[in-house]
């Protein structure tokens, strides 16, 4: 010890005792001492006593001396020093020492210090532990003063360890020796790292002498991140890929309910505690709680989602802006995770094209599921009485099937439950159960539907061919004689009528689905009418849609879903849902987008819970009929196939006329002349166009019902055309005028009236030319109206004297066109009265009743298109039986037919179509039995037939009565058909013998007997009541041909032309112009006939 430390401890043990022994005389000198902070657990005290005179007290052992550590006494106390050893160490000590001498004077002296044997250590710590700058500033805070130097990076008590240095200049003493502060500096070259921070070992000491010494506290690493916190959303569903519009996407489904846990993972901890981040989630739907509570520091959190409805598409945001790194860093923001939650079983329906019974071998079936489902094929559809010949995948929620049905068995069909399950893992619901049975056509619907159609066509036929035999021979015959009009009237009555009354038979078919098989299977046969039929270019292979289409109620349509992508890359029918690169059944998260993208909410509601998707393009083409447009197609194709060939064929007979007789357009071709077949055949098309129009309008489309209202407008032009044509030429009589005989004097027993007032009163009655008209104007639209009565003027005769009746009334029995003539050579018994105004708005709605009967046709036509595809067939069946009976009640008040047997087949007619729609009311309210079904069908059948006997016997009864009045045999009929293929010089000797030679007219040319009497008609007689069926000749074109073929060759073509010069005409300038036009003839035809002797 120094020098002056000794000077110290001397003052200090001078001072000690002077204060214990204020009065003492003995000194305690402490000549070594440890120092008042040691580290070493040995103390060595030398000391000696002195007394006032500075001499040695204890000499020669006068002394007790006693010594204490801590207030022990000790055994021994040498007189002069003493070694304390093994001392407890970091703890003060107080060292004791007690003299007394012989003479009894005492001392006592203390002396305390420190044993320290704990090496001082610094803690380091800074705020920034973690952090995303570039600077940190870290505090050194020594346990004991020691010191920090630092004069460089080099030299530095501090060392650093990583991407960072120290900054020296930024040392700071915040305590001396005790605390100071200086900045680390994180290096920018590096994202992120760490930097462990540490002091130098012995780089100080303190008061003790213990060196500096590290501990755990002395070193901290700090890690800087400047990347983003990224942020993992996911949860335990098992996830698939589906290739949809050819792109691989992500599906995330499930059903149960453990599945719906939320797991949040962040790349590096965050600052944010477990309640921060659930306030930060968000869910559309349910509530979620945390299952995995966290703390600030971690990086994992997870929650569970409750509450949640049976079905429901799942989406879950996380709001990352109030996330923070534990860095400092934001989190970078996560796309939402959106998951099918389902436990809806997916049920399925089957349905058919065809009711319960069929005779078709080959049965169209549809599976329609309410969502789409995985690995659905044909094993799965349990079939009795038939198997499966085709399957097709239209989408994951429609397939097509063909069975193929055992004749005459019940065919089965029904889907079991559990055989399939959709994305979630649903099984499927048991389907309804499609039974039918099949059935043959019945003999007598194949018979009647062969009777009817043999008749009609036989009836069109024979018209056909008398028409053109009778225009042919009526147009050489006008050219050879010098006409420029010939006239040629229809040997039909009511053809139009008979076909429409039979499509309306056809139509009907549509108004229930129920028909009974001897009914329907009849009027199937008989759909050419309309015309209907399967479209060449359709394969058997393709799903077809039928008018009975009857969808099960609650089944959906959904997208095509693409197939599953199989390893080898092919489409498979059969395979189930697979996996693409093993992340089938696994976790998906909202990385995992490698796979294929996830799909969002409304593509989730798209393909799997919608009903009718918005991209369900290829399902749409598959099911086009479902818009109409098929059936359209199937009118309309052969509707102009047939109606073309028709066309081709006149157009083509009409040139070859021409050609072959070289006339003018001047001349009038009689039936061949346009448009006469052309407006007959637009009155047979309107039910098929009006029908096809209801088809596509009743889809929906925007082209459908463009389309619709397009054809619509056709039939609707024409009946305004047929209108305005009746009200502008023809009921003011500016062209033609009907004329009527009424009897002065008429007595009927009550019964004759109300057997006329029933079944109509006979008349005789014909529409004229008015004076000076052109024939041609009016005769090409005959059709229109000359069936009809019209306003009339009336021609009042006695029936009692027979010199009143009008030469015109043999031709006036069975109407038509022409001029009237009285029996006077003077007219002096004809009077035309015009009758009052309500009696010509009776004669106004009697030739207006073709306008009635287009628009009920038209009205049918757009009904039973709507009805093909909709299920209140009750209310169609009532609305065309009020349609029906409207037009019933309109015939039986007003009578409007001339003839009397058109009135009674079309009254029949309108009764039994009546019957039908309240029978087709009938089995569409109540299923009747097989029995019941059995009969009513027979009843159908039978009203069928009546109509169709009723029409063709009419026709018949016509077309015969038509060539007793021509006399006309079948040979000259046949001459007339094969007369322009002669040669020309051939031509005068065949028609001018027996020609009709008519000058003006519409009307046919009776037998050439114009002084016979005819006697009026009685109203009882079967010859009055038949008298209006047959277009009659005009007098003003009197000339007749020959009965037979004998009478031909006995009189010559000049005494015919005489005769037709004799003949008179109403009115003098008439008559003076007839004159001289047939003295003409007659010099025409004698030199004819002088030029063909000398040929001969």
């Amino acid at each position: 010890m120094g020098l002056f430390k000794l000077f110290v401890l001397c003052t200090a043990v001078i001072v000690a005792g002077a204060l214990d022994s204020a009065q003492s005389v003995v000194i305690i000198l402490f000549h070594e001492a440890p120092s008042e902070v040691s580290r070493f657990s040995t103390a060595v005290f030398k000391y000696s006593v002195e007394g006032s005179d500075a001499s040695n007290a204890c000499s020669s052992n006068g002394c007790f001396i006693a010594c204490e550590l801590d207030g022990q006494a000790l055994r021994s106390c040498p007189a002069d020093s003493i070694v304390l050893r093994n001392l407890t160490v970091n703890q003060k000590h107080t060292f004791l020492l007690n003299v007394t001498t012989q003479n009894g004077d005492r001392n006592s002296s203390s002396y305390s210090w420190f044993i320290d044997t704990i090496p001082p250590t610094a803690t380091l710590s800074s705020e920034d532990s973690y952090t995303n700058a570039a600077k940190i500033t870290v505090d050194v805070t020594f346990s004991e003063a020691c010191g920090l130097k630092c004069l460089n990076s080099s030299h530095c008590d501090v060392l650093i360890d990583g991407p960072g240095s120290i900054d020296a200049s930024s040392l700071r003493v915040i305590k001396p020796n005790l605390k100071y502060e200086v900045d680390i500096a994180l290096s920018l070259g590096s994202m992120y790292g760490r930097v462990v921070i540490r002091m130098v070992n012995g780089s100080c000491t303190d008061k003790a002498g213990n060196p500096f010494t590290r501990s755990k506290n002395s070193a901290m690493t700090v890690r800087f991140d400047r990347r983003p916190v990224v942020v993992d959303l996911w949860m335990p569903v098992s996830s698939y890929v589906l290739k949809i519009n050819g792109v691989p996407r992500t599906v995330l489904a499930t059903n149960k309910m453990e599945d719906l846990r939320i797991f949040v993972d962040f790349s590096n901890p965050i600052q944010n505690s477990t309640e921060e981040v659930l306030s930060a989630l968000h869910v559309k739907s349910g509530s979620v709680s945390s299952v995995l509570s966290g703390h600030r520091g971690n990086h994992k959190f997870a929650f569970q989602l409750m509450n949640v409805s049976r079905t429901e598409i799942i989406v879950i945001e996380l709001e990352t802006s109030l996330i923070i790194g534990r860095t400092g860093t934001p989190t970078s923001p996560v796309s939402p995770l959106t998951i099918l939650y389902d436990t809806e079983d997916p049920a399925v329906g089957l349905s058919s094209d065809l009711q319960n019974v069929t005779k078709a071998s080959h049965i169209n079936l549809v599976a329609e599921f309410t969502k789409p489902v995985f690995g659905f094929d044909p094993s799965m559809v349990e079939v009795h009485g038939g198997k499966i010949a085709r399957f097709k995948e239209l989408s994951r929620a429609l397939y097509s099937l063909t069975v193929i049905v055992e004749a005459q068995k019940t065919l089965s069909v029904s889907v079991l439950a559990g055989k399939v399950s959709d994305i979630s893992g649903n099984q499927n619901l048991a389907s309804n159960r499609v039974q039918l049975k099949h059935y043959s056509t019945p003999a007598a619907s194949t018979a009647l539907q062969s009777f009817v159609t043999a008749g009609v066509l036989a009836t069109s036929l024979a018209v056909a061919g008398l028409s053109l035999s009778y225009a042919n021979i009526g147009i050489i015959s006008a050219l050879l004689t010098g006409e420029t009009n010939f006239v040629a009237p229809s040997p039909s009555t009511n053809l139009h009528g008979m076909f429409g009354h039979l499509q309306v038979f056809v139509m009907s078919d549509w108004f229930a689905p129920n028909h009974p098989i001897e009914y329907s299977e009849t009027v199937k046969g008989l759909k050419w009418l309309i015309p209907r039929g399967k479209l060449p270019w359709r394969k058997d292979s393709t799903l077809t849609w039928t008018n009975h289409v009857h969808i099960t109620s609650g089944i959906k349509d959904f997208m095509a879903v693409g197939l599953p992508i199989l390893p080898d890359g092919e489409h498979k029918h059969q395979g189930n849902f697979t996996s693409y690169d093993g992340l089938h059944g696994k976790a998906m998260s909202s990385r995992s987008a490698q796979y294929g993208q996830p799909l969002n909410s409304a593509e989730y509601f798209t393909y799997f819970l919608r009903g009718e998707p918005l991209s369900a393009s290829n399902v749409v083409k598959k099911l086009e009929n479902n818009k109409g447009w098929e059936d359209m197609g199937m009118n309309l194709f052969w509707l102009a196939a047939i109606a073309g060939s028709l066309l081709a064929l006149h157009i083509s007979i009409f040139l070859f006329l021409r050609w072959r007789t070289g006339s003018t357009t001047s001349v009038n071709f009689g039936m061949v002349s346009f448009p006469r077949f052309e407006i007959f055949l637009l009155i047979v098309m309107l039910p098929c166009i009006s029908q096809s129009a209801a088809f596509v309008v009743k889809g929906g489309t925007i082209g459908g019902m463009i389309t619709g209202a397009l054809l619509l407008v056709i039939p609707a032009a024409f009946i305004l055309s047929v209108l305005l044509f009746l009200l502008v030429a023809i009921l003011p009589g500016k062209f033609v005028q009907y004329k009527e005989i009424k009897y002065t004097v008429v007595r009927e027993a009550w019964y004759e009236k109300l057997w006329f007032f029933i079944t109509s009163r006979p008349v005789m009655g014909k529409w004229v030319y008015r004076e000076g008209s052109t024939s041609s104007l009016v005769q090409n639209f005959r059709s229109l109206f000359e069936n009809q009565k019209g306003p009339p003027f009336f021609i009042f005769v006695d029936k009692t004297d027979q010199s009143t009746v009008p030469k015109w009334s043999e031709s006036g029995r069975s109407g038509g066109i022409g001029r009237m003539r009285a029996i006077s050579s003077n007219d002096i018994n004809e009077e035309d009265l015009k009758v009052p105004g309500p009696m010509k708005c009776l004669g106004y709605a009697r030739s207006s009743y073709l306008v009635l009967d287009l628009i009920r046709r038209v009205s049918l036509g757009v009904i039973s298109g709507v009805a093909a595809t909709s299920k209140d067939h009750w209310m169609h069946n009532l609305i065309a039986l009020a349609i029906t009976m409207t037009q019933f009640v309109y015939l039986s008040s007003l009578k409007p037919f001339i003839k009397r047997s058109v009135h009674a087949v079309e009254s029949i007619s309108l009764l039994c179509e009546a019957a039908i729609f309240s029978i087709s009311m009938a089995v569409t309210t109540k299923k009747p039995d097989p029995t019941e079904a059995t009969v009513l069908g027979y009843v159908m059948v039978a009203l069928l037939l009546l109509t169709a006997i009723a029409h063709i016997t009419n026709e018949w009864y016509g077309l015969v009565s038509w060539l007793v009045r021509l006399s006309w045999t079948p040979r000259f009929m046949a001459r007339g058909l094969i007369l322009p293929f002669l040669p020309r010089k051939q031509w005068s000797s065949i028609v001018l013998p027996s020609s009709p030679q008519p000058k003006t007219g519409l009307s046919s040319v009776p037998q050439l007997s114009p002084d016979t009497d005819v006697p009026p008609p009685r109203g009882n007689s079967f010859r009055a009541m038949s008298a209006t069926v047959v277009p009659m000749a005009s007098p003003d074109n009197a000339g007749g041909r020959g009965e037979t073929e004998a009478m031909v060759e006995e009189r010559s073509e000049l005494r015919k032309l005489r005769e037709l010069a004799k003949a008179s005409f109403s009115g003098e300038g008439g008559k003076r112009r007839s004159r001289d036009r047939a003295q003409d003839l007659a010099r025409k035809a004698e030199a004819e006939e002088a030029s063909s002797s000398s040929m001969r």
